[in-house]
């Protein structure tokens, strides 16, 4: 049967490839426990979190961390240019001076708040649609927030685009970046990269950190300004000192892979753990991997321990990673059952690493009763999820054509 040779195949040339790298995760939720702390993380936040610190703590960044890379040297390239670009063709022109807001505005923006944090969203709409009608440009972001995740109205992106707009035109810092990101993907609006360049750029001069993270990423990957790993690196770098994690755990990506930067596995390591002390799993995974790469005893026994904290937020990738450490016995005591429970999590949530991971498992009959059936339906999973080998396996020989 092609399916199976080929499967077999695959998953061997699988088991000597080096861990692939995890993908960004746009989604990022900044909350706090009732201590005060802050927390960023990749799974939605629990029901008691709080979406600013508790009364009478004052509103601070993290805390400096304790292991930071050097400064960067006085000769070394500056901070991210601040010269005003060209706005492109088809981009708004400048916003006008945000408006004075309604009476009550603020009270009634928290009661709204309140109402959303309890899943009251019919409420919640009641109050911010009026103060969107009568121009709060932050009545108007939260609204275009309600339509774009379809919390207490109809999902409609073309809606929430509107609303974006109106409010990053009004002067709402938060607005702007994501009418940024939805003209950026095209979503409700058509894709304009360069216009979410200037948008990005307003918002971070209005201190957004992500804007800077965007903008980053844009000049990273040549999306509406031209490619250049050096100037996306300092924005990532600007972003980072902030103490803002994602911006971080990119840092530590372009140190790793010499991305714009001298490769150091040193930095690297330093800018992961900054995150991953912050509670940010796909840091958290990078770090894992980073001292996997050792094999060394203890370094090992130390991607296990992050691998277990990234797996314990529910993250299919740390997930995966400590279900690779139980299956091969790599810092921690072999155990194929455990192996085989983290990766139906991971698989279960469309990690397609885990899938296909779970296709070897069944044709092997490793930890598992051997089915053959099983096996491809998890490759079909993984196929279905993108995965370019279970493509390549599933892909019918001249023979079955």
């Amino acid at each position: 049967m092609r399916i199976v040779a080929t499967l077999a195949a695959v998953l061997a040339g699988l088991a000597l490839a080096a861990p692939r790298a995890i993908a960004a995760d746009p989604g990022v939720h900044r909350w706090y426990d009732r201590d005060g702390n802050v927390h960023y993380t990749q799974h939605p936040p629990p029901t008691d979190a709080l979406r600013a610190p508790p009364a009478p703590a004052p509103v601070t960044p993290p805390s400096t961390p304790t292991i930071m890379p050097p400064p960067v040297p006085a000769d070394a390239r500056p901070t991210p240019p601040t010269e005003a670009r060209p706005v492109p063709t088809g981009a708004r022109p400048a916003p006008p001076a945000r408006p004075a807001p309604p009476p009550n505005a603020a009270a009634d923006l928290e009661r709204a708040l309140d109402a959303y944090r309890r899943n009251d969203y019919a409420t919640a709409l009641g109050i911010i649609r009026p103060l969107a009608e009568q121009g709060e440009p932050t009545a108007q972001s939260r609204l275009a927030g309600l339509y774009e995740r379809g919390a207490g109205v109809e999902q409609d992106l073309v809606e929430a685009a509107h609303w974006y707009r109106r409010a990053a035109e009004g002067g709402d810092a938060i607005a702007q970046h994501n009418l940024g990101s939805i003209l950026s993907e095209g979503r409700g609006v058509p894709r304009d990269e360069a216009e979410a360049v200037v948008w990005w750029e307003r918002a971070a001069e209005r201190g957004v950190v992500a804007a800077l993270v965007s903008l980053g990423d844009a000049y990273a990957a040549g999306t509406g300004v031209p490619k250049d790993d050096a100037v996306a690196v300092e924005w990532w770098r600007t972003a980072a000192r902030k103490g803002f994690p994602p911006a971080q755990d990119r840092l530590g990506s372009a140190y790793e892979h010499g991305i714009g930067v001298v490769p150091s596995d040193a930095d690297a390591m330093s800018w992961y753990l900054v995150a991953a002390e912050q509670g940010f799993a796909r840091a958290q995974v990078n770090l894992a991997n980073l001292y996997r790469k050792s094999r060394k005893a203890a370094d090992l026994a130390e991607a296990v321990r992050w691998f277990r904290i990234a797996a314990a937020q529910g993250y299919p990738p740390g997930q995966h990673g400590l279900a690779v450490a139980y299956a091969g016995g790599a810092g921690v005591k072999q155990d194929v059952a455990e192996a085989v429970r983290l990766y139906r999590q991971a698989a279960e949530q469309g990690f397609a690493p885990a899938q296909m991971a779970l296709a070897g498992l069944y044709l092997r009959g490793d930890g598992v009763a051997q089915n053959r059936d099983e096996a491809a339906r998890w490759m079909q999973r993984a196929a279905d999820a993108g995965d370019p080998h279970a493509k390549e396996a599933l892909r019918p020989s001249p023979v079955t054509r």
